[in-house]
């Protein structure tokens, strides 16, 4: 299983055809640590993601909060700290995060850590994802930063550039 993030979950629920169910099918079932899914809650009225994952199979919520290691809720923000937590109690390899700091943290820990747009490789690879620069134009639009360097190595292993 993997364990996701609040910002990916928003990110590639907007731009995978059939939303976090497409993410399920490429990788299969993903955990969602209970902080992760407070912060997907406060947000709903703003996004429907919330909403929509709570109703879709392979996505497993957790119903209580994950007691975080100091060390990791002093460097990175909670949601991100409770899915490297949450990776490490249950013994699953892979999160998706977004954050730099969080991913080196993640990666020093021993887990794999893939992103937003290595997912959106992922899915354009599987034949999921026509486009991964109109995904990322997507994205840009609706506030997420990424790096153009970032931008242009993710194009070019897309074959889009």
């Amino acid at each position: 299983m993997t364990v996701i993030n609040t910002s990916p979950a928003i990110h590639l629920h907007a731009v995978l055809v059939d939303g976090l169910g497409a993410l399920t099918h490429l990788i299969g079932d993903i955990v969602i640590p209970w902080e992760v899914g407070q912060e997907l809650a406060a947000g709903h009225a703003k996004d429907s993601t919330w909403h929509d994952i709570q109703a879709l199979s392979g996505i497993i919520l957790r119903k209580s909060a994950v007691t975080v290691h100091p060390l990791l809720s002093a460097q990175i923000d909670l949601g991100e700290a409770a899915v490297i937590q949450t990776a490490m109690d249950e013994g699953h390899e892979t999160v998706i995060l977004d954050d730099l700091k969080a991913r080196r943290m993640a990666l020093t820990l021993g887990l794999k850590v893939t992103g937003t747009l290595g997912i959106l490789l992922q899915a354009k690879q599987a034949q999921q994802l026509p486009s991964v620069s109109a995904a990322i134009a997507t994205l840009e639009r609706r506030g997420m930063w990424i790096a153009p360097s970032v931008v242009e190595k993710a194009l070019k292993l897309a074959g889009e550039l």
